[in-house]
């Protein structure tokens, strides 16, 4: 008898039932069980790999703050009143995007040095169109809805310690300005998957100053380097962040992570959620295809970002190798218990990370609910960037709302 009877005797053995299936899907099983292999690899390679903490002083008269915001006037304040606290109001550039609930009104009473579009451009346009604007060799870009908190501005890491950009811990924030919104349960799952991409992932490429992301939602530049390379950029909302990140390493500049946690707003509904995946995050990572190519080849990376690069083409390929395989798994009658053997696994591939992931402040680690759930969760992410091919196409091809926007009549006036 078999040690899976011995504990489940009441069903069969999950080999016997693909023996029973034919001989394609017990092809299916071990590509599934592959790829399960593969992103067991990749967890403990970036666990091995981590960086502590980079040590750094702040000085903020070195720092420009650009906020390109379109309807934003609720939100804003907040923002604006955490910034103050590090810089005076005449550093803090707002564009104004287009918008018609008087967000422009509302940072011009906050003191804000304010330009307004009276037609949408785009946010990476409205940053572009600041840029040239910026009077401080350091910039400072953050949405309308960070809350900088306590977090501090590294400026020596770039002054002194010669690095070229600096992404900050991005979390989700527990309340949504107004009320406690962001403490259900996807919230709690959002916190927890914030805080290992930030814990694992940018610390294992903060170790060769080759962090692949800075978020939108806050994130440290030379000014220079902001102006030099803003005409390459497509200026597409989705991936807008991914896509400045990756033109800075194809010029071989250095991109590191500093331990200082800055709060942005996470969707507090689960429709909000696979709306921002669908037709934001993951069509822009589809949009950074090709760059992520280029920099896989590029000479100037090191061997953690050719590697992240390549599991990024990976995943391209094999999400939907996967997508189909949970689907067979599904309606297949004797593969059925492979879809708990699938669950165990990445349930126990997850027992690290969680153990190691704390929320800054309360060192709490995520509720035990988050970790039982987030195998499921995974699998979600998995089949939503599968469909986000179809939703990137869509905008990209029949909507155009994703068509690079470079000519005469995307053109902000100055």
């Amino acid at each position: 008898m078999s040690p899976w009877q011995l504990l489940f005797p009441a069903f069969g053995s999950p080999l016997e039932d693909v023996r029973h299936s034919g001989a394609w899907p017990e092809h299916l099983v071990f590509v599934v069980l592959f790829c399960a292999l593969v992103d067991f690899v990749k967890l403990i390679i970036e666990l091995l790999g981590r960086e502590e903490s980079r040590r750094f002083t702040s000085d903020p008269t070195l720092v420009t703050a650009v906020i390109a915001c379109k309807n934003g006037a609720e939100v804003l304040p907040g923002t604006i009143a955490d910034l103050l606290r590090l810089l005076p109001p005449e550093r803090i550039m707002v564009i104004d995007d287009g918008s018609t609930d008087g967000t422009a009104d509302v940072a011009r009473k906050l003191g804000c040095v304010v330009h307004r579009f009276e037609r949408s451009k785009g946010k990476a346009s409205a940053i572009n169109f600041a840029l040239y604007r910026v009077n401080t060799p350091l910039t400072l870009l953050l949405d309308d809805d960070t809350r900088f908190g306590g977090a501090r501005l590294p400026t020596s890491l770039m002054t002194e310690q010669g690095y070229d950009a600096v992404a900050f811990m991005v979390l989700p924030d527990r309340r949504y300005r107004d009320g406690a919104h962001g403490n259900n349960f996807i919230g709690a799952v959002q916190r927890y998957e914030y805080g290992k991409s930030m814990e694992i992932g940018k610390r294992f490429h903060d170790v060769t100053s080759s962090v692949s992301c800075i978020s939108g939602a806050a994130g440290l530049f030379r000014t220079v380097d902001l102006q030099a390379s803003h005409h390459r950029h497509t200026t597409v909302f989705q991936g807008e962040d991914l896509q400045r990140t990756i033109l800075h390493l194809l010029e071989g500049r250095r991109v590191v992570f500093a331990d200082e946690p800055v709060w942005t707003v996470a969707p507090s509904t689960w429709q909000a959620w696979w709306k921002q995946r669908l037709f934001g995050w993951y069509p822009g990572m589809y949009h950074q295809l090709a760059n992520m190519l280029r920099l896989l080849f590029s000479r100037h990376s090191s061997w953690r970002l050719r590697y992240e690069m390549l599991y990024n083409v990976y995943t391209v390929v094999s999400d939907p190798l996967k997508t189909w395989s949970l689907i067979v798994l599904a309606i297949t009658p004797g593969l059925r218990w492979w879809a708990l053997v699938l669950y165990l696994l990445y349930l126990v591939f997850e027992l690290h990370s969680w153990w190691v992931i704390h929320l800054p402040a309360t060192r709490k680690r995520a509720p035990i609910a988050v970790l039982l759930f987030y195998p499921i969760y995974g699998a979600m992410n998995t089949i939503l960037r599968t469909l986000a091919i179809f939703s990137w196409a869509w905008m990209r091809y029949m909507t155009k709302s994703m068509r690079p926007k470079r000519g005469p009549s995307d053109r902000v006036p100055a």
